[in-house]
């Protein structure tokens, strides 16, 4: 399954996923829309400088400007900092990974990955320990490159790799939620769904689906939705029926892979080939289902009477809206924004309660003309690290970006 759905990844994180062959253009590049999405650089290795890659952040916490970090990305917030990556200064082909204290305004090395080609967005945030993946070698080569699995213990400050699989596919996605952390495996002829114990560092399969590589046709998990109050899992599964026709559902499950329900969701849109597209955000909950895929469907809706029905907030949901996907599903809430696309106009968070049911805005903005939001990245129910990038549409901004570090509840929503 790898070898027909394994597309060249641009530098603006071309982040199509596997699916049907129902268009050509069912693979859309797509720019990077959040802090914490990591561009696939495909670093050479006579490159003879970091600048390149790493760039200057400034840090800001309660409104004022408290240090300044060299990175190359910032991963997640924790409740007392970040992690963040680095490209080594003498040795481009080697990332770094470090946690900042916002209190001690200092870093403290993780560990590092050598021959790094890539790290795609999705994190697990379980019992103190952050989990990714991570590609080494050619990402485009099945046998030159090498998926891994990264496991941080936040309470040792101690990176491990877990696992290294040569050839795995470097798309795999991994959702943590209520002590589960669970990933789903792309591989030959099939998807595999597993599950990752923080404690023993063992792995556990818990669902197999078959796909059928030389014709297209089966069914893949696309994304993984784990919901700690009613401690069921959920499965965005795209069902390939044929070369030209695909359907895509929600099927779920309890903790122990007993089926409860499917709800087939294909009217998410109109257009066949939006269903194909790669998932960014798959959040099902409460009945309440976010969506948002690489190309342009971002959908809020609600299952009634077995059937998806989209809620009248998505109407105004756009390709404009990015929906923020947590690390740790620790919360009835779920969070958008809309970025400014001048300095004259205003970034907007809206908080959505999936137990009342109701929408909220705040206006995000700083003094300092010229920034937008150019991510948000949330850990537990209030930790929120913003990302605010120069609006650099004139090609002439001198401006440094922004994170800052805040609170939900301090942010007056209405």
């Amino acid at each position: 399954m790898k070898k027909i759905f394994l597309l060249l990844v641009t530098a603006l994180f071309l982040l199509s996923l596997y699916g049907c062959n129902t268009s050509s253009s069912s693979n859309n590049p797509t720019e990077q829309t959040t802090v914490t999405d990591t561009d696939d650089l495909s670093l050479d290795t006579d490159t003879d400088s970091e600048t390149e890659f790493n760039y200057d952040l400034e840090i800001y916490y309660n409104d004022k400007k408290i240090d300044n970090l060299n990175l190359f990305d910032a991963l997640m917030p924790t409740e007392d900092g970040l992690i963040y990556s680095k490209i080594n200064e003498t040795s481009p082909n080697e990332i770094e990974y470090y946690r900042y204290y916002l209190d001690k305004k200092n870093s403290v090395k993780l560990g590092s990955i050598k021959n790094w080609s890539m790290q795609i967005n999705d994190k697990a945030y379980v019992n103190n320990h952050l989990c990714f993946m991570a590609s080494t070698g050619d990402i485009t080569d099945e046998e030159n490159r090498t998926l891994e699995f990264i496991d941080i213990d936040l309470n040792k400050n101690k990176m491990t790799t877990v696992f290294s699989d040569k050839g795995g596919f470097p798309y795999d996605t991994i959702t943590g939620a209520d002590n589960l952390v669970i990933i789903t495996k792309v591989l030959n002829n099939g998807t595999s769904l597993e599950l990752y114990d923080t404690e023993t560092q063992k792995f556990k399969q818990l669902k197999y689906l078959e796909f059928d590589d030389k014709n297209s046709i089966g069914e893949t998990i696309r994304k993984v939705s784990i919901d700690k109050s009613t401690k069921t899992i959920s499965l965005l599964v795209l069902d390939c029926i044929s070369q030209n026709e695909a359907s895509l559902k929600i099927e779920t499950y309890d903790y122990d892979m007993n089926f409860l329900k499917s709800y087939d969701i294909s009217n998410i849109s109109d257009d066949s080939n939006e269903l194909i597209q790669g998932v960014q955000v798959f959040d099902f909950k409460n009945n309440y289902l976010f969506y948002q895929n690489f190309s342009i469907t971002r959908c809020i809706g609600y299952i009634d009477s077995d059937k998806l029905k989209k809620s009248d907030i998505s109407e105004d949901v756009d390709d404009t809206f990015s929906i923020v996907s947590a690390s740790e599903d620790d919360s009835d809430t779920n969070l958008l924004y809309k970025r400014a696309e001048s300095s004259s106009e205003n970034n907007y968070i809206y908080l959505f309660d999936t137990t009342n049911k109701t929408m909220k805005e705040t206006k995000f903005n700083i003094e300092e003309k010229g920034y937008t939001i150019g991510g948000i990245s949330r850990i537990g129910k209030d930790n929120l690290m913003i990302m605010m990038s120069p609006d650099n549409t004139d090609e002439k901004s001198n401006l440094n970006p922004r994170i800052y570090f805040t609170k939900l509840s301090d942010l007056n929503f209405q």
